[in-house]
């Protein structure tokens, strides 16, 4: 699948992609939105672990226009910089 394909597919609804999980309480259908986000920014990443990392300010931004309803706070940049 390309790296479009991807991008369009989490344009879907969530409920359409993670339905499963939504039915089952799993996860909530915010928590749903933000994977969408996450994925659509971030389509390589398979790792669970690596896609639960909050978005970064300028993620946030770029997925704000696709993703409207996204209740998700970002990251402050200085989260992402190692300790000395």
């Amino acid at each position: 699948m390309s790296h479009d394909n991807v991008n369009n597919y989490y344009l879907r609804s969530p409920k359409c992609i993670f339905g499963a999980k939504l039915d089952s309480q799993l996860i909530t259908q915010e928590e749903a939105q933000e994977l969408c986000a996450k994925k659509y920014l971030r389509p390589h990443i398979t790792n669970e672990n690596e896609l639960a990392a909050p978005l970064t300010e300028e993620e946030l931004v770029r997925v704000q226009d696709k993703f409207p309803e996204l209740a998700t706070q970002s990251m402050p940049p200085r989260a992402l910089s190692p300790i000395l």
